[in-house]
């Protein structure tokens, strides 16, 4: 019996011991970085420069979110995955976008990374959520941008509040501008510039826009009257 009991609290104990170091790990590790942080990294914040291969979000095992302040440098890049979902989206297909896509997953699940101020990549970016501007010499993908996001080749994100600028822009939502070659979203409040554009009114050449509301909900209270 008194060995058991021993067995019993010497497993108490070293289970309690690896909480509180695994709790001292946890709180060394995501403490804030300033002036200068190598990514990616696991700090809640860092204020100034974070440069690194690619961004903080490419940590996927940690519950809270990862956030740069400042200028971030992310060199190559993790825009080259974004070739796997060149076929997933179709950039052929104008009905496609990132709603119809796994981007609209972003909405349910944690945030791994924000990033407010200049963001500058050669292969592109993967962060889920931009406060600033966002450039690069490839393809840009996340879930939200609120500011301005360029790239040579494609932006494809679930929404974005401003200016988006490149070869084709695939979005879900824009409330602002798309400049590029060819233009798609499925809700639109702004305007579009281009050789192709598609939004949920109408598909032009050169230049489209669209200022009102969707009118489905008036459809739906129309219909619950």
């Amino acid at each position: 019996m008194k060995n058991k009991l021993l067995i019993i609290l010497l497993l108490f104990f070293t289970t309690v011991s690896f909480a509180q170091n695994d709790t001292t790990w946890l709180a060394k590790i995501s403490r804030n970085r300033y002036a200068f942080a190598l990514i990616p990294s696991a700090a809640r914040n860092i204020y100034g420069i974070a440069i690194g291969p690619v961004g903080s979000e490419a940590i996927c095992n940690l519950t809270y979110t990862r956030y740069s302040h400042g200028l971030n440098l992310q060199i190559p890049g993790q825009g080259f995955l974004q070739v796997f979902y060149i076929n997933k989206t179709g950039i052929g297909e104008t009905e496609q976008t990132p709603e119809n896509d796994s981007l609209a997953a972003y909405d349910t699940l944690p945030v791994r990374a924000v990033h407010n101020g200049l963001m500058f990549s050669p292969f592109g970016t993967f962060t889920p959520k931009v406060n600033g501007i966002s450039l690069s010499l490839f393809m840009s993908l996340g879930q939200t941008v609120n500011g301005v996001s360029i790239n040579t080749f494609w932006n494809l994100y679930n929404k974005i509040y401003g200016v988006a600028i490149g070869a084709v822009n695939t979005v879900g939502t824009v409330k602002g501008v798309q400049i590029g070659l060819v233009n798609k979203t499925t809700e639109l409040h702004g305007l579009q510039f281009g050789l192709w554009n598609k939004n949920q009114k109408r598909s032009l050449p050169f230049i489209n826009w669209n200022f009102k509301k969707e009118e489905k909900h008036q459809h739906q209270v129309r219909g619950s009257r």
